[in-house]
């Protein structure tokens, strides 16, 4: 045998068997005319051997590697983190190995990840991009490996994508809250030149003008899309004067960094403000108040792209961009203005029923102390 530096190859099998190298690799590919006796033998000493197949070898005679490459901007984020369970689930069940890289926003970094998973012969790459009109992600769209773009794409880009209707999302939230009495809405844009970050802004804008309420830029703060980001919003609308009764976050990690903020300094939610996310990842249930948020269905977009890759793969033609419309989930984190109640700085109070009760309910009660102080 080779030494021990050295995995087992073909030969070493053939040699101890003592059959041909060719025998061996007929016997291991399941072809039919080899003995079930010669077959069950080989098959054997492969595996008392640690015989691995040298898969990169075999895709390049045959065309196919079964991986397919997955790049996501931050595999810490909950939402990527659904993203990614999803398409392996279904890229699994399908034959399919995946190779996973996070670019952690960095353009030169998904460059260089791109470029190793092309390097081994995946036969497809999910991605979400960095930026959609980076000179290595056209090279890529226009060359041989077929490419789904999840969650991101340029506006006027029609290849493979599946992704949400960003701007439908946030209109969808302002007619909520402009429907809850709201007219001063802020938002926690993202810093950075994402695509989704430019179409939620369009949405918050559509919002308004259907409303028929106008843009005020200073009610916008662009900050990176973290819990971080959100506490450091915080000190920005709590600056702005007149101030507003609503914020719309980019997603609910800014929504939830900025609750916690404002809540540090002694801020109530929603009697204070109304904060609205976009998203709806698991831990923005279990807080509290619990976050409105609108849902991305990322379990269907995992699946779906990674359905529509292995389409592409199979030979079929580039599918149509698909577009899922995100719906509004109502908790607790956004109520309806009383237009009855204006708090200190003389904008109305958010103050939702089961809190008016409340209310009502201590002030009944320090009258009836007071009475009784007075008897």
């Amino acid at each position: 045998l080779s030494s021990k530096s050295s995995p087992p190859s073909l030969r070493d099998i053939a040699e101890v068997a003592g059959v041909s190298v060719n025998t061996v690799s007929r016997a291991l590919t399941g072809k039919p005319d080899v003995s079930a006796e010669t077959r069950a033998r080989v098959q054997a000493l492969a595996q008392e051997l640690g015989y691995m197949p040298n898969l990169l070898a075999r895709s390049l005679l045959r065309g196919r590697s079964w991986l397919v490459g997955l790049v996501v901007t931050d595999c810490t984020n909950p939402f990527y983190a659904g993203l990614i369970r999803a398409a392996e689930t279904t890229l699994s069940r399908k034959g399919y190995g995946v190779l996973l890289a996070t670019s952690n926003e960095d353009s030169g970094k998904e460059n260089r990840a791109l470029t190793i998973l092309q390097e081994h012969r995946v036969d497809g790459i999910l991605l979400t991009a960095v930026d959609i009109g980076a000179e290595h992600i056209q090279r890529l769209l226009s060359g041989r490996t077929p490419v789904v773009l999840l969650g991101r794409r340029d506006p006027a880009y029609a290849g493979p994508f599946v992704g949400t209707d960003n701007v439908a999302g946030a209109e969808r939230i302002l007619r909520f809250l402009i429907g809850e009495g709201h007219t001063r809405i802020a938002h926690i844009a993202r810093a950075d030149g994402a695509t989704s970050a430019g179409e939620r802004l369009a949405g918050y804008r559509n919002g308004l003008t259907e409303a028929g309420i106008g843009y005020d830029r200073r009610m916008v703060f662009s900050a990176a899309p973290t819990l971080e980001g959100g506490e450091m919003a915080a000190n920005w609308l709590l600056g702005l004067s007149p101030a507003p009764t609503a914020v719309f976050a980019y997603n609910d990690s800014q929504a939830i960094g900025l609750m916690r903020a404002l809540q540090d300094r002694g801020k109530h939610i929603p009697d204070d403000y109304s904060i609205v996310g976009f998203d709806d990842i698991q831990i923005s249930r279990l807080i509290s108040p619990g976050l409105t948020t609108v849902t991305q269905p990322v379990d269907e977009i995992g699946t779906r792209g990674a359905e529509m890759l292995v389409d592409f793969i199979d030979g079929n033609r580039a599918p149509a961009p698909v577009l899922l419309q995100p719906q509004l989930v109502k908790r607790q984190s956004a109520a309806r203005i009383s237009l009855r109640s204006a708090n200190s700085e003389g904008h109305a109070a958010i103050i939702p029923r089961r809190q008016k009760r409340a209310a009502s309910a201590r002030a009944q009660t320090r009258t009836n102390r007071t009475a009784r102080d007075v008897r």
